[in-house]
C-alpha cells in the first residue's frame, strides 16, 4: 500500500512540474545549413493583361474595319456593333486603370 501510494505521489510530481525548455545558441543557424538551397522563382506569366491588349486590339481592329459602313442610327447593326465595342475598350481601360492603383 506504500509504495502504491507513493507511487502515485511521484507521478503527480512529475505530472505538475513544468518542463524546462532550452533552445541553443546556434539552433538556428544550425537548421539553415540543413536546409536544401531556395529555387529561383519564375516571374508570374500576366495572362489576363496580355488578354487584354489582345481583346482591346481586336476591338480597335473592328471598330476600324466597320466605321465606313457605320451609320448612325441603332437599326444599323455596323454601328451598334460599334457601339458595343465602344464600351469594351472603355471596360478593358477601367480595368487597366484600377489594376494600377493596386500595384
Amino acid at each position: 500500500m506504500r509504495n502504491e501510494r507513493e507511487f502515485e505521489v511521484r507521478v503527480t510530481e512529475a505530472l505538475e512540474r513544468r518542463p524546462v525548455a532550452a533552445v541553443p545558441q546556434d539552433f538556428a543557424a544550425k537548421v539553415m545549413v540543413a536546409l536544401p538551397p531556395l529555387k529561383k522563382r519564375r516571374k508570374p506569366v500576366q495572362v489576363g493583361r496580355t488578354m487584354a491588349i489582345a481583346a482591346a486590339m481586336v476591338s480597335l481592329l473592328t471598330m476600324f474595319a466597320l466605321a465606313p459602313h457605320a451609320v448612325a442610327s441603332f437599326t444599323n447593326l455596323a454601328f451598334d456593333v460599334e457601339l458595343l465595342l465602344m464600351v469594351e475598350l472603355a471596360g478593358i481601360a477601367w480595368g487597366f486603370s484600377k489594376a494600377g492603383s493596386r500595384q
